[in-house]
């Protein structure tokens, strides 16, 4: 899908590491213990242990995520679970490398850290762009864990059909904003700006995707070297050339996807393509015109993520779809429902035994 595919792509101009004067402003709450895995040749990966017991987890992140973004997620997971996140090459806290961002070769790097770290057939959870790899482990590595669910990460990329339709209306109506001056004032301002719109997440993941100048302020997103950035977008996208075909997974999976029961909730909670924007439905409430395209942008997103999960069913020999309402970032605007379904997913696994 066209549309989605540029917006993970997009996401990947947020990717520098922090500099080292800002980490020693800033100490990470989250409770995890930072490991640097090789997975190639001077290839470093930042791995987060949140430690735990039982079934082991490894959570991926989206393109532009750092592991970061499950900060607040994995202790609640570590309860029951034996967490794992990875951030991927290119990315803050990882090797940035000349090249190794094709699929077949991101999905070798998770599977260097299964074997180093030492776990024994994991749940891969991982979020938007990570659905990618996930296909290659289900597909390449089925061996290797047990089942794959896919947050708002499992999508037909190679079906652009519905774009003309959905931007035509979708043009029609301003998106959320983006942070003004006032909120660029601290990291504190940027958070409750964000929150407005969606969630800024664990504080971690915030500073991931931001930098501050001497004073505090926020300077706005990290810039990548550009040479690093071209050969990611370069080797990603080719994950998404027609005819979209990736391998079929041959491990019992869920993909969970982002999706308003109603324009309104559309407005409040957004979906895969959009940021929540309460504002935009203070304005229908006056404007019959904005609320007709409103409703008519509702029906296009439902109808655009069924067909997402049409495909899933076919292309998943043990699939199961969940929808619920919230946020592309699931795990931030949706924690507790994303928890559940995780727990769901691996109670159906003991029951397979």
């Amino acid at each position: 899908m066209i549309r989605r595919s540029h917006y993970i792509l997009g996401g990947l101009l947020a990717l520098l590491t922090p500099s080292s004067s800002q980490q020693a402003q800033w100490k990470d709450p989250s409770p995890h213990v930072v490991k640097l895995v090789e997975v190639d040749a001077g290839v470093r990966l930042e791995v987060l242990d949140w430690g735990g017991s039982g079934r082991a987890l490894l959570l991926l992140a989206g393109a532009g995520d750092t592991a970061h973004v499950y900060d607040d997620l994995a202790p609640v997971l570590a309860k029951r679970y034996r967490v794992v996140g990875v951030t991927r090459r290119g990315h803050p806290g990882s090797s940035a490398t000349a090249a190794g961002y094709a699929v077949a070769r991101l999905a070798e790097d998770i599977v260097r850290v299964i074997e180093t770290v030492g776990l024994k057939a994991p749940v891969v959870v991982g979020h938007s762009f990570a659905g990618e790899e996930m296909h290659a482990l289900g597909a390449r590595y089925a061996a290797r864990i047990a089942g794959l669910v896919y947050v708002d990460a499992a999508f037909d990329r190679g079906d652009d059909t519905d774009n003309e339709a959905f931007n035509a209306v979708a043009r029609t109506l301003p998106a959320a904003p983006n942070p003004k001056p006032a909120d660029l004032a601290s990291f504190a301002t940027l958070r409750a700006c964000l929150e407005k719109y969606g969630g800024a997440g664990p504080e971690a993941h915030l500073r991931a995707r931001w930098t501050a100048n001497a004073d505090g302020t926020i300077k706005g997103m990290y810039t990548p070297d550009r040479a690093i950035i071209q050969a990611m977008v370069q080797e990603m996208r080719a994950a998404f050339r027609k005819p979209y075909n990736p391998e079929r997974i041959h491990v019992p999976a869920v993909a969970i996807y982002a999706i308003p029961k109603s324009a309104d909730d559309l407005v409040q909670r957004g979906s895969s393509d959009r940021l929540p924007f309460p504002e935009l439905g203070i304005m229908a409430t006056g404007d019959p015109a904005v609320r007709e395209r409103l409703e008519k942008l509702f029906l296009l997103t439902r109808e655009r993520v069924r067909k997402h999960e049409k495909w899933f069913e076919a292309f998943a020999e043990h699939g199961r779809v969940v929808e619920l309402s919230g946020t592309h970032h699931l795990l931030i605007s949706n924690p507790r429902e994303v928890v559940e379904q995780i727990d769901a997913f691996t109670a159906r696994l003991a029951d397979r035994r």
